[in-house]
């Protein structure tokens, strides 16, 4: 073989290898791409996820406060309604009393015993 023929052979084989690595590159780059892509994807469905995460803690936090203020008003509630029904039976046992004490017949104010002759 002589020189040309060589030259011919070697420009067609790099001519092969040109033509393998822009398919490759087109091949592979396409490929790339569509990972990028479905990485953006999955990073932005992660950023949504942490934003409805923070979200819905901050919304337990405030129902937890919420929560705490209205066992705490039920609590007072209980305990007036307690005091007041305690003060009731106070009321009616003194009442009771006092209608005992006016159904008995008095004695005289100064504690002696009555000597005066019946007239």
């Amino acid at each position: 073989m002589d020189t040309s023929q060589w030259l011919i052979l070697a420009t067609g084989g790099c001519a092969i290898a040109a033509a393998t690595w822009l398919a490759a590159r087109w091949w592979y780059g396409r490929q790339l791409d569509a990972l990028n892509l479905r990485l953006q994807k999955v990073d932005k469905a992660r950023q949504f996820s942490s934003q409805q995460t923070l979200q819905a803690r901050r919304q337990v936090e405030a129902l937890q406060k919420d929560l705490a203020a209205q066992n705490e008003l039920l609590a007072k509630a209980q305990l007036a309604t307690q005091r007041s029904r305690h003060l009731e039976e106070v009321l009616r046992t003194a009442s009771a009393a006092e209608l005992a004490r006016s159904a008995v017949p008095q004695g005289p104010a100064h504690s002696f015993a009555d000597t005066q002759p019946m007239a």
